[in-house]
């Protein structure tokens, strides 16, 4: 569990990271081209989002994150795999069903983004798993 968590918190820092590059001026990408204001703006919430995600990664692993509820942690880290694996199978669909040569960029964003999705479900999963085994071994310390 542990590496898959933070196997997602790295992900979600990376990707935090890139889109700063975007949000200062990178323009590698965006084939030389600057973003529109719109952009800008789903680009500064995806900066949010990216570095919350990097929290939830770690809290599902950290004992600080025993401090904040199941609920929450496992909502999020689901609603990131299920957002994330959209995103990048769609992308991939769409990109293998086009009839033009698919750019570079693509090619890579596209499984990027579902690999945060597999990383986000497999760290919700055993996060359940873990859990469930621990208050089994407590329940039978007490009861034995």
């Amino acid at each position: 569990m542990i590496f898959t968590s933070y196997a997602a918190f790295a992900w979600s820092i990376l990707f935090g990271f890139i889109h700063i590059y975007w949000a200062v001026g990178g323009t590698i990408g965006f084939e030389g081209r600057t973003m529109s204001e719109v952009l800008f703006m789903i680009n500064l919430a995806a900066i949010v989002l990216c570095f919350l995600a990097a929290f939830i990664a770690l809290a599902l692993v950290q004992a600080w994150g025993e401090d904040i509820p199941n609920w929450f942690l496992l909502t999020s880290a689901w609603i990131a795999c299920v957002v994330l694996g959209l995103r990048g199978g769609v992308g991939i669909t769409q990109s293998m069903l086009q009839a033009e040569p698919t750019p570079l960029l693509f090619i890579i964003i596209e499984p990027y983004f579902l690999l945060g999705g597999i990383l986000f479900g497999l760290s919700a999963f055993l996060y359940i798993y873990t859990n469930t085994n621990r208050r089994i071994k407590e329940g039978n310390t007490h009861n034995g």
